[in-house]
């Protein structure tokens, strides 16, 4: 027998993506007891702006968007009571095909490599018993 915690880790694109992809199950297994870690690799600066402005749109401001979605990211997770999360902080690609994805710093342009060693770091770190992406 262990003392180690059960743990599951999501692993999602943007800030976000918890609230409309696993919040319900991340809410859950938090209830339960199980510690819950949320990776977010971007900075969601290609969301939606204030008033639903869209990237490239006049008044968008993508640094602006970032530090909005990152509070919004922390209110999630008191929310869900997520024990644990992780911000790689890759510059938000967009959607495939905008020019957002070419931008240096992007996720898109990111090695998958680099990525992926950034995310076994984690994974040994708190060695999760379940891995959603």
């Amino acid at each position: 027998m262990t003392d180690r915690p059960l743990t599951l880790m999501a692993v999602h694109a943007h800030p976000d993506d918890e609230a409309t992809g696993t919040g319900g199950v991340l809410a859950r297994y938090a209830a339960e007891g199980v510690r819950t870690v949320l990776v977010t690799c971007t900075d969601g600066g290609c969301g939606d702006g204030p008033g639903g402005v869209k990237p490239g749109e006049p008044g968008h401001d993508p640094a602006a968007v970032a530090l909005m979605r990152r509070q919004e990211l922390e209110a999630s997770c008191e929310i869900l009571k997520i024990s644990d999360l992780e911000l790689l902080e890759y510059a938000d690609s967009g959607m495939m095909g905008w020019p957002s994805n070419d931008a240096p710093g992007a996720f898109w342009q990111t090695p998958v490599e680099e990525g992926a060693a950034r995310l076994a770091e984690l994974m040994r770190h708190y060695r999760p018993d379940v891995v959603v992406t």
